[in-house]
């Protein structure tokens, strides 16, 4: 495997900046990478491979030039999860109704990319309207696991975290909402950050409007944020990709704080083995990837203490419940997007049945649930009790602690598997309602040689914390491990 798809973005934009590679050589290592083990994964939806050469060209003729003044990704190429507006590229969102949607111009966390100097290569795939943790869509079909292509590379960032994790893009931009940055990250073995609610721009995701963000809605619980080989590169591009937005006035102003060097005396509560209502119960080779965390900092010198394991006991309940606080269409009316009156939920679970489906079972299980709802729950209680949740769990941090918790129920399941569990997801979603930063961090291999990951959270407005530990943990535990069955 070329040394160039193993170092991170910040290594490559240094060696570019020394001429000791060109922005083409770089591209072309990664576009013949992305080549290579596609058709494998099916990750990448569509390419913009001729523009992106232009652009390499154009840099490395004004490098032979001038080496002054470089912004900080000049040369990187980097991924799009599909759901991004990127400029000439298609926006489907994986549904069948927007299949042919082209972007008149960059979503704002693209466009901050790209005024950095990195170059955009591709867009990768998404499950139908972005809701599962697996990658499938009738449009793009499903994307597999770089460390077993019988396993998910999760969802909804799953098509970035599966090129990624393939070494064939150094970092992409995703979204979270129920962990759809951090969970795929884990399954695929890499790092991926969920920052502070407001902290990063949704102008120009799916499936929002410009509009959207200067009318009265309320404002959605999705975040954008990097996916990464290298945990180093995760708080420069955030630095690159915060700031205010006026086309998203939530977007906060604020400045990163400088990552711990040193973590003696700091709080770290770990939660080996939490339970859920509804969810599976974690898998011990995870809960062990939590303690060894924990007993890391322990020798450090942290004052390391257990959460107590029934401490989110109801969070998914609690995160339907914010959802359904904000959201102004709901899934049914998105699914059906531009269909006829004759649209019909049980009509296209048949056809699904009979292999001619075209929507995807999860989307059509959920319209049907939200069409027999016919009482509106008062939510007041779930909203408090989420609320005390987060006071709580602040309180348990205090200013400065950080909290290790499992990744998942268990390590990327087999294709299809998640059905069968559908609330395993809260693992990593309540962290998204209740507004914390979390890194999801690998944590190697395991006897099957599939990624083992832990997630790191802290306060709101920790994402330094959170960036920090993911780095050292990573000089400990060595971070992603490329896949060799698949390269």
């Amino acid at each position: 495997m070329n040394e160039l798809l193993k170092i991170s973005a910040m290594e490559l934009a240094q060696k570019i900046a020394k001429q000791e590679v060109s922005p083409t050589e770089v591209l072309e290592v990664h576009i013949a990478q992305i080549e290579k083990v596609n058709p494998a994964l099916n990750a990448m939806v569509e390419d913009d491979f001729a523009r992106a050469r232009q652009k390499a060209q154009a840099q490395t003729e004004l490098l032979a030039q001038n080496t002054s003044d470089l912004p900080p990704l000049f040369g990187v190429p980097f991924t799009v999860k599909e759901m991004f507006a990127y400029e000439g590229m298609k926006r489907t969102g994986g549904s069948i109704h927007h299949r042919n949607d082209v972007m008149a111009e960059d979503a704002t966390v693209v466009a901050r990319l790209k005024n950095a100097g990195a170059i955009p290569m591709c867009t990768t795939n998404v499950p139908e309207l972005g809701f599962w943790f697996e990658t499938y869509n009738p449009i793009y079909g499903r994307t597999n696991n770089p460390y077993d292509l019988t396993r998910t590379c999760g969802g909804s960032s799953g098509g970035e975290a599966a090129l990624i994790g393939a070494g064939a893009s150094p970092f992409g931009i995703g979204s979270d909402i129920g962990g759809s940055i951090r969970m795929p990250a884990s399954f695929c073995g890499i790092f991926g950050h969920k920052p502070s609610r407001y902290y990063l721009p949704l102008t120009g995701h799916f499936p929002y409007q410009p509009q959207d963000f200067t009318t009265d809605i309320k404002y959605p619980f999705t975040s954008s944020g990097p996916l990464s080989r290298r945990a180093g590169d995760l708080y420069p591009l955030m630095k690159v990709l915060m700031g205010a937005d006026p086309q998203d006035p939530s977007t906060l102003d604020v400045q990163l704080k400088v990552p711990p060097k040193d973590w003696t005396g700091r709080k770290v509560l770990v939660c080996p083995s939490p339970v859920f209502h509804g969810a599976r119960r974690v898998d011990e080779e995870l809960s062990q990837s939590v303690r060894n965390c924990g007993s890391l900092f322990e020798q450090l010198g942290a004052n390391v203490e257990e959460l107590n394991p029934r401490f989110f006991l109801r969070a998914a309940s609690f995160w339907f419940a914010a959802l359904k606080s904000t959201k102004n269409k709901n899934l049914y009316e998105m699914l059906m997007g531009g269909a006829d009156k004759s649209f019909s939920v049980g009509k296209e679970l048949l056809m699904l049945a009979a292999g001619k489906g075209r929507y995807t079972l999860p989307n059509l299980v959920v319209s049907l649930a939200e069409i027999l709802e016919t009482n509106t729950k008062d939510l007041t209680e779930e909203l408090a009790a989420l609320d005390k949740m987060k006071q709580d769990l602040d309180n348990l941090l205090g200013e400065d602690g950080i909290l290790v918790f499992p990744m998942h129920s268990r390590v990327a399941p087999k294709h299809r598997a998640p059905l069968l569990t559908p609330l395993d997801f809260i693992y990593t979603g309540i962290f998204t309602t209740l507004g914390n930063p979390a890194t999801s961090v690998p944590m190697g291999l395991n006897r099957d040689g599939v990624p083992l990951g832990v997630q790191i959270i802290s306060r709101h407005g920790n994402d330094h914390l959170t960036l920090g530990c993911a780095e050292f943990l990573e000089t400990t535990f060595g971070g992603w491990q490329p896949p060799n069955r698949l390269l």
